[in-house]
């Protein structure tokens, strides 16, 4: 049971999420572009870069720009790593095997300035841990050394910094098996900071103990039930040393551990959590001063704010509704009103991967159209502007040229002349010849001509549906003689009846491409009865991964007109893998 007694509820605004790159994972905060405001970076395991998100001042995040990284990186974390007072980021690159560092031009744009191998890299955080003025990178990463690293302990390699942003490995360390997450603090008050890691399939917390000059113990293994996923050091009972929090996403748990002061520590507290919980921060979010836990999960839209009666105590538990899986989460005050809110990587929602909750009340703010709710909280903002879009059209902010309540800017203008596509298409402004909905000034398989008769491509019949019209190819002329006559009509009365398999050979009779030869094709045949046209264009088939998944066999005409990928002439989708090309 999750209990929600004795405290008042933190009043939030209305949910707000903003475009990524795929499958976010990963969430870090600071102010990349030096504006004095903070700014959102998510790390996107499904589309390989990070998203930056500009905060426009208020919380409001209307431009994201996307940098490039290792393969699939699952988590973002940052800071000044060369000394010239800018925000950069580092990236754990799973598929990668790599460790990225990107550095911050000064204008908020990033490039990789360094990759260090690192084998299968699961989690990263920033700290600096060997306490000289310089942060450095703690990575927990997988055995390369072991047949299945995945069942053999993980190791603890942090990565140095020697204040120039230039990184050399330090000693490693061994941890449980399949380490999920990590936090670096002083644990015993020694003046060194010790490292605590989460392991999944061990079901262990490790302890590293800093014993100065870059070193640390052998592991101290605290066992546990459940599947260890994420850990978290604060002083949680405010009596001066540092508690440990712990995940549990096998069986939905907030574990809460007392420290004694000397690194021992006791299971104070068991709370139940939502289902499959994936990341927690902790800070104070109700500004009681003491530190209360927010926690999220991969399989439930209901999201828990866990707060601390001061001593340690996690009496009332507050639901949050944030769907599409809330992967990492951080507490930031992103509209600097002294308040933290709170901040989300989206793993379930391939393009929608950060989420915001501000702290505060809709019914406090800028209120444009004095409807009694704050703009923010208002919808539809389809441009990300943090005002309503009847607000951005009444005020002139906006022009909506097809009076549909939608700003322009916020609708298909392949042209970029101001007026939405499929506007100027219903009031015949433009062509869209084979009404696929896009204007055929902006449809380039529409554009070319390729008989010279003044007649675009996309207009003209296309009876095998390859994007290439019939009058420049011959498609009949199964001999190759330039001629479509009787022994192509005896080809095809041949292969009657025939139903090619998809991705088998294609049957050049199948002149539909319906995998049936039949009356249709017949039909075609005869319609292309005698010499082949003039302007024949060659009717090469070959194999095009489309999205980068399925393969299918298609003129490279065709696979370029589907945003597919082509792989050559007369090659078949059983010689291709369109997973790993």
């Amino acid at each position: 049971m999750i209990s929600t007694a004795c405290y008042a509820i933190v009043p939030f605004q209305l949910l707000r999420q903003y475009p990524t790159g795929e499958d976010s994972t990963g969430i870090v905060f600071g102010d990349v572009d030096d504006d004095g405001d903070i700014d959102l970076i998510t790390a996107n395991r499904g589309s390989s870069n990070v998203s930056v998100l500009y905060n426009n001042g208020v919380g409001v995040f209307p431009e994201t720009v996307n940098f490039p990284t290792g393969a699939v990186p699952r988590y973002v974390d940052g800071g000044d790593f060369d000394g010239d007072g800018d925000y950069d980021l580092c990236t754990s690159d799973y598929g990668g095997m790599t460790m990225s560092v990107l550095m911050n031009d000064g204008q908020g744009a990033f490039g990789i300035a360094s990759q260090y191998d690192m084998h299968v890299p699961a989690f990263h955080w920033v700290d600096d841990l060997d306490m000289d003025g310089h942060l450095d990178i703690l990575t927990l990463h997988w055995d390369d050394k072991v047949e299945q690293p995945s069942l053999h302990p993980a190791i603890f390699t942090p990565l140095f910094n020697d204040g120039n942003g230039n990184f050399t490995y330090g000693s490693e360390s061994w941890i449980g098996m399949q380490p999920r997450g990590g936090a670096s603090a002083d644990l015993d008050g020694d003046g060194i900071k010790d490292v605590v890691t989460a392991n999944y399939i061990s079901k262990t917390v490790s302890i590293l103990m800093g014993l100065g000059k870059r070193e640390w113990s052998d592991e101290i293994v605290i066992q546990l039930t459940g599947q260890p996923r994420y850990v978290l050091l604060d002083d949680y009972d405010a009596d001066g040393d540092i508690d440990l929090a712990v995940l549990d996403k096998g069986d939905n748990h907030l574990w809460v551990f007392h420290n004694d002061g000397s690194a021992n520590f006791t299971l104070e507290e068991t709370n139940d959590t939502s289902n499959i919980p994936h990341s927690m921060e902790s800070g104070d979010v109700d500004n009681d001063g003491d530190s209360d836990i927010v926690v999220t999960h991969v399989g439930s839209a209901q999201q828990l704010l866990f707060l601390n009666d001061g001593t340690g105590h996690f009496p009332t538990v507050q639901v949050l509704i944030m769907a599409s899986g809330p992967a990492e989460v951080q507490l930031a005050d992103v509209n600097s009103d002294g308040k933290l809110d709170i901040v989300t990587a989206n793993v379930n929602h391939q393009m929608k991967g950060a989420s915001v909750l501000l702290q505060g009340s809709c019914y406090e703010g800028a209120d444009c159209n004095n409807n009694g709710v704050s703009d923010y909280c208002e919808l539809p903002d389809c441009n990300l502007n943090g005002f309503p879009d009847a607000c951005d059209i009444t005020s002139g902010i906006s022009t909506d040229t097809d009076g549909n309540g939608v700003p322009d800017e916020c609708q298909i203008d392949c042209n970029f002349n101001g007026i939405p596509d499929y506007y100027e298409i219903e009031q015949g402004l433009v062509g869209d010849c084979n009404e696929n909905a896009i204007p055929d000034d902006c449809d380039w398989a529409v554009l070319a001509d390729c008989d010279e008769d003044g007649l675009l491509d996309g207009c003209e019949i296309d009876d095998n549906g390859d994007f290439i019209p019939d009058d420049c190819q011959c498609i009949a002329d199964f001999t190759g003689d330039s001629i479509v006559a009787v022994h192509d009509l005896l080809l095809l009365v041949a292969a009657w009846g025939a139903e090619p398999l998809p991705h088998d050979d294609p049957w050049p009779q199948d002149l539909n491409r319906d995998r049936e030869i039949d009356i249709h094709d017949l039909l075609i045949l005869i319609g292309a009865w005698g010499e082949c046209p003039v302007a024949t264009l060659p009717n090469i088939l070959g194999p095009c991964c489309i999205n980068q998944s399925v393969c299918i066999e298609i003129t490279e005409t065709a696979c370029y007109v589907r945003n597919g990928v082509y792989h050559g002439d007369e090659i078949l989708c059983s010689d291709i893998n369109c997973t790993n090309p």
